[in-house]
Formats: C-alpha cells, structure tokens, sequence
C-alpha cells in the first residue's frame, strides 16, 4: 500500500498564505486577465488578417431580382421594408438636428469644451445613421444593388 506523501504543516501554512497573498494582490486574476487579453488579441490579429487577405472576387456579385428571389421576398414586403428604412433615416435625420440644437445650449454650460465634442460627435454619428438608412431606402426604391460611393457622389440618386 502505498502512502501519499503529506506535506508538512509549515509548507502548507506557507502556500496557503503565498496563496492569499496573491490573491488579495490581484496576481491571480491578473494571470487569467493577461491570458484573455492576449486571446482577444489574437482574434483581432487573424480577424484582421482575413480581411486584408480578402479579395473582391470573393464577394456575392448579384441583381437585386436574384436577390429578391435568393431571399423569398415579395412586392409588400419590399414596399413595407422602403418604408421602414425611410422612416430610420428620418428618425436619425431629426436626431441630428436635435444634437445641431444643442450646440446653441453648450456655451452656457460649466464645460463648454466637452459638451462640443460630445454634440459633434452625436452630428457625425446620427448623420451617418442617416445617409446608411436613406441610401438603403434608395436601393429599394430603385431596384438596385448599388455601390455606396457612386451613390454618395451622385446626388441625383438621393
């Protein structure tokens, strides 16, 4: 029969504390938080690495007809689909002009710095908002799967 070899009370007192001791420093989430990160890191490193490596001809090149056909699609839903992205564009459009509004309101209050970068960036953002929906919309109400920057450039099309 063989005998598990114990350890001795002070090497177990020892470790325990060691134990507690890096714990209470944070040493032993630190390991696994390292551990994490450098995961995520790497993720990000071969998520980007697929992109680069990605190449046009790769991409779905199809009509908005084969479209609507890949996806079971019919008229009213297309119709309800334009109305429901005219609307989004809408909402952020009016989301924009309330963060415009808001500027008037920044030089009265105690940061003015801060509540300008904050209402600038709200701009950008809800307009961005805006021009994604408003350019969806106009692929439906066109029937096509256009790209967005000749869209952009073209104003014709909005």
């Amino acid at each position: 029969m063989e005998q598990q070899k114990k350890r001795g009370i002070v090497r177990r007192a020892a470790s325990t504390t060691a134990h507690l001791w890096a714990k209470s420093l944070g040493l032993v989430g630190l390991a696994e938080t390292l551990q994490r990160i450098g995961n995520n890191a790497g993720d990000l490193f071969h998520q980007a690495k697929s992109r680069i490596q990605d190449k046009p001809e790769n991409y779905r090149h199809e009509t908005f007809d084969e479209a609507v056909a890949r996806l079971g699609l019919n008229e009213e839903h297309l119709l309800r689909q334009a109305q429901a992205f005219r609307v989004r564009a809408w909402s952020w459009f009016v989301s924009t002009m309330l963060a415009t509004v808001w500027l008037a309101y920044i030089p009265h209050s105690s940061h003015p710095v801060q509540g300008f970068l904050v209402a600038t960036a709200l701009i950008f953002m809800c307009f961005a908002k805006c021009i994604t929906w408003h350019f969806r919309f106009c692929q439906i109400r066109d029937q096509d799967l256009y790209a967005f920057g000749p869209w952009f450039r073209n104003p014709g099309r909005w």
